[in-house]
């Protein structure tokens, strides 16, 4: 009886291990760090390609098994990996613990110089920057009285060179003189290309920028984009209004997406034609 008993419990026991292992069930953890709990961290199952994030409590679930690895990321931390076993299955909540990641600077060499510390005479011996003057003094429109109305008169001298339209067309030019000029309000014309001018330069500026606040590592490391991808994948992204997000503020939304659309674009460019 015993021996049947016995044998019994080493075919259960060989029977739910082949269970766990072929069919996910969900596991439950926190994600700390040394201060507390660390919330929107992203957790993705490397087995499956299904990822979550943590609540405000760093607490998550996800499906997993047995030998699936677990990759938990946030940025500032550095990438940690959770190899699944059958004791973190059931009520218990497992527990783990992110690293921050420390930045180093460039190296800086320091050239010896003749400078004593005075303002006035290092002053002097400073070289002077030639172009820099050059450029200054060529946009230098202090002189100019953007205030006056140019109204001219073509004739036939004036027209052996193309005149200026915009003067020419000016409808409060011809009234200049006669009981004070007329003022039709701001150039809305102008203001608008100001804004599209402003706005397009933004868009260009936008992929460096997050190149330069996040890291290349958060994008080609943790999230996998290849760096000949980097500007499409922004592109892809750009319909959930990633731009205005970032120029609102809202970094933790905007990162939200770009990891949870990072997954399905990696199946995209990965999946054969």
């Amino acid at each position: 009886m015993k021996k049947q008993l016995l044998l019994l419990l080493f075919f259960f026991t060989i029977s739910f291990k082949i269970f766990a292992q072929e069919n996910r069930k969900f596991i439950y953890a926190t994600i700390k760090d040394k201060i507390g709990a660390v919330s929107n961290a992203h957790i993705i199952n490397l087995k499956t390609n299904q990822g979550t994030y943590t609540n405000e409590e760093g607490e998550f679930r996800i499906l997993a098994k047995v030998n699936d690895s677990l990759q938990i990321s946030f940025v500032g931390y550095k990438t940690t990996f959770f190899k699944v076993k059958i004791k973190n299955f059931g009520l218990f909540k497992n527990e783990i613990i992110l690293e921050k990641e420390v930045l180093e600077l460039d190296e800086i060499i320091l050239k010896k110089h003749d400078l004593i510390g005075s303002l006035g005479v290092d002053a002097k011996k400073t070289p002077k920057d030639i172009g820099k003057d050059k450029s200054k003094s060529a946009l230098d429109f202090s002189m100019i009285d953007f205030e006056k109305v140019v109204s001219t008169t073509v004739d036939a001298i004036d027209r052996s060179k193309a005149p200026n339209m915009q003067k020419q067309t000016d409808p409060t030019a011809k009234f200049a003189g006669v009981g004070g000029g007329f003022n039709s309000g701001p150039d809305k014309y102008a203001a608008e290309k100001r804004r599209v001018r402003k706005e397009i330069k933004y868009k260009e500026n936008f992929p460096n920028m997050l190149i330069s606040q996040f890291g290349e590592k958060f994008f080609f490391d943790e999230l996998k984009i290849p760096k000949e991808k980097y500007h499409h994948f922004l592109a892809y992204c750009n319909s959930l209004n990633i731009e205005g997000l970032y120029k609102d503020g809202k970094v933790l939304e905007m990162l939200k997406i770009l990891q949870q659309e990072s997954i399905s674009y990696l199946k995209i460019i990965n999946s054969p034609e």
